[in-house]
This record gives C-alpha cells, sequence and structure tokens, in this order.
C-alpha cells in the first residue's frame, strides 16, 4: 500500500510541476506581448508599418516617402517625455482607428521634412508651450481649436492668402478677419 501511496505522490508532484511550468511560461508569453504592444508603436512611429504603407499606397503617395527625408525624428527623446506621457501615447496609438494613425504619421513626416532650422524652432516653441502653467496650456489649446474651426469656415481664397504670409503677418489677417465676424478676440 505504501508503494502505490508512493508512486501517487510522485505522479502529483510531476503534474503541478507541469502545471507550474506551464504557468510560468503562459505568463512569460504574456508579459512579451505586452512589452511589444507598448514599445511597438514607439519602434514603428520612425517608419511606416505595414498598415501605414498600404494606406499611403492607396491614397496614391509614394511608398519611398521615408527615402526623401533626412532620416526619422526620435520625437521621444527630442520632447524629453515622461516616462508616464510615453506609455499613456503608446496605449492612445493602440486606440486609434487607422483614418487618424495616417493623419499622425503624415504629421510626422512632414515634421522629418522641415529644414533642420524650422525644426528647431518647432522643437523650441513646443518647449515654451510646455514650460507654460497647466491652465494657460489649455486655454491655448481651446483657443486653437477655436481658431482652427474659424479658418475651416474661410474661403479657399482666404486660406490661399494666409498660406502665401508670414507668420506674424498671418497672425495680423486672421486676428482682422476674427474681429471683422465676432468683434472682439
Amino acid at each position: 500500500m505504501d508503494l502505490r501511496r508512493e508512486q501517487l505522490v510522485r505522479l502529483l508532484n510531476r503534474r503541478r510541476r507541469r502545471i507550474r511550468l506551464m504557468l510560468v511560461c503562459l505568463t512569460t508569453a504574456l508579459a512579451c506581448g505586452l512589452v511589444a504592444g507598448i514599445v511597438g508603436p514607439q519602434i514603428l512611429i520612425g517608419g511606416v508599418s505595414h498598415r501605414g504603407a498600404q494606406a499611403a499606397a492607396s491614397k496614391g503617395r509614394p511608398a519611398e516617402r521615408a527615402a526623401r527625408t533626412a532620416g526619422p525624428v526620435n520625437l521621444s527623446e527630442r520632447l524629453r517625455l515622461d516616462p508616464r506621457e510615453t506609455q499613456a501615447n503608446a496605449i492612445r496609438w493602440q486606440a486609434l482607428p487607422d483614418g487618424q494613425r495616417a493623419v499622425a504619421l503624415d504629421r510626422y513626416w512632414r515634421l522629418a521634412e522641415m529644414d533642420a532650422d524650422e525644426r528647431e524652432r518647432v522643437f523650441q516653441q513646443y518647449a515654451a508651450f510646455r514650460r507654460l502653467p497647466e491652465k494657460r496650456q489649455e486655454f491655448c489649446r481651446s483657443r486653437a481649436r477655436e481658431l482652427k474651426a474659424f479658418i475651416s469656415t474661410l474661403s479657399l481664397q482666404d486660406r490661399a492668402v494666409l498660406a502665401g504670409m508670414s507668420d506674424e503677418q498671418r497672425a495680423r489677417r486672421l486676428l482682422q478677419l476674427w474681429q471683422a465676424r465676432y468683434g472682439t478676440w
């Protein structure tokens, strides 16, 4: 009787070890999948993912867009994002529909295609914006949304004229147009 019992105990111990090993493997696979899901978009943002390449090809853009630029811009390093912001952005990226991802990639490539001085100016403006208090940043964001909506109501001719102006001239003209329509800014 003792031999049978001993044999049963050994079999149960082996089975427990196998189950533990399978659980360890499953946990490792899930952890790797999670890391790949979070880090993947950050790695691919410098290039174009398979879906991004299909979207670019379907819109008639050349697939060699990356070859025309000087190289990808390392935004995380350049913007000095907090690791929590980087993680939150990766999660938001996963939740974005393909259309909005294509718009974000287009913005990225426009930034990458800028000459170095202009790109540096954009980064300096962004750094200055990030130094503002949180309430001021939110006010600027809401004003930018209002201004974007206002610009979309302008005629194509007005938008073409604005596009040909310098930043300061464009700001003055937009202020004049806004005041003509709504009164005070």
